[in-house]
């Protein structure tokens, strides 16, 4: 004779698969929003925080100086202001950047920012 399963838990069987597809459907805040707001900006490519790369590289301190700063090969792009992660660009007004979204430490931020340098330090 076949075993019948109590109601409850043939319920929660079926709904289990669907618990998984809920979270694919929540919007990511901290993934790239693939837009960029720079044109013909002297040091960055007009396509820069679109999308998770080294932006930093091309800037004249990590060009020049000796002893580069971390933050130059660590990526970053643009996010949704409501990611944890993001910051106000001192560049473009509305837009922020997120270090964590691609996988790196923030170590621009709290050592380049227009209190603590110069904007030839400071980026975004």
């Amino acid at each position: 004779a076949m075993m019948m399963m109590p109601p409850l838990l043939a319920m929660t069987m079926m709904l289990l698969p669907l618990l998984g597809t809920v979270q694919a459907f929540a919007p990511d805040l901290c993934g790239c929003i693939g837009a960029s707001a720079f044109v013909d900006h002297p040091t960055y490519q007009d396509n820069a925080g679109l999308f998770c790369s080294a932006w930093d590289l091309s800037m004249p301190v990590c060009l020049e100086a000796k002893v580069k700063p971390t933050y130059c090969k660590h990526e970053w792009c643009y996010v949704s202001e409501h990611c944890d992660s993001a910051q106000p660009s001192i560049y473009h007004e509305g837009y922020y950047y997120s270090y964590k979204a691609c996988g790196f430490p923030d170590t621009f931020t709290h050592k380049c920012s227009p209190m603590a340098g110069s904007l030839t330090q400071a980026r975004m």
